[in-house]
């Protein structure tokens, strides 16, 4: 499924590019980059129960205390199946933890994504933490942001309101206060493979029954019909609700 999805991300750049579309090219590549990595972890054996997921955010906020030693704090807002699990919405392990980041420890930068002196340092941590838990592969970046970029692009950098979830001493997680914000990225970025059954929770819990309603909440979040219909959401809704 890798191999196939990065053939499809090769394919996009090169039609893309032949309509001088950078900007599409660059959404498109996050996208795909993301799934690419999503489905490399979706393939690894272990995932991760509610205990075992906060007892790494305690250690990984424990390594940026130590690392970071000013004021500045590392918040960031769930867009991921943690979200889900860290609230008991679902019992249903994941296998990384997906953000947003808002602040990231008084860096200029907000992302993973890009290379910068202190996300390189963020992603040594996390990989060392991941490896001592005997994760293997892309598992050792249990945290991440890669969808970040292609969600904030989408949203034109609109963030939905958010509540705090949990305050560690330096790492500060937030959830959106409504649920259905994550439906919509769920749904724009398109991975049946891994986002199934946070989908189907997600839609119990909104009481979302039938396409029009799912196309209405995604239309609150990511309006535009370019945007939709560029990252085939009429086929993932058609796929959900029309069988």
């Amino acid at each position: 499924m890798a191999h196939l999805l990065q053939n499809e991300w090769r394919a996009i750049a090169d039609s893309l590019v032949e309509k001088k579309n950078e900007k599409n090219v660059r959404l498109k590549l996050h996208q795909v980059g993301a799934s690419v990595r999503g489905v490399e972890r979706a393939t690894e054996a272990i995932s991760m129960t509610k205990t075992e997921l906060e007892a790494l955010l305690e250690e990984f906020d424990a390594a940026l205390v130590e690392a970071f030693p000013g004021p500045e704090p590392m918040s960031v807002l769930l867009v991921g199946g943690a979200c889900l699990l860290l609230q008991g919405i679902t019992t249903q392990p994941v296998d990384s933890v997906e953000v947003i980041i808002l602040e990231m420890l008084g860096s200029e930068e907000r992302t993973l994504v890009f290379h910068s002196p202190t996300a390189d340092k963020i992603r040594r941590i996390i990989r060392e933490i991941g490896k001592r838990h005997r994760l293997k592969s892309e598992r050792q970046q249990f945290f991440h942001d890669d969808s970040a970029p292609f969600l904030l692009e989408l949203s034109e950098q609109e963030l939905p309101p958010k509540r705090l979830l949990k305050a560690y001493r330096k790492l500060q997680i937030y959830a959106p206060r409504d649920l259905g914000f994550l439906l919509a990225c769920k749904l724009m970025i398109g991975r049946p493979e891994k986002d199934g059954a946070d989908r189907e929770v997600l839609c119990q819990a909104l009481a979302i029954q039938n396409r029009s309603q799912a196309q209405q909440l995604v239309d609150r979040y990511f309006p535009s019909p370019a945007h939709q219909a560029a990252y085939r959401l009429p086929c993932t809704l058609e796929s959900m609700f029309e069988k």
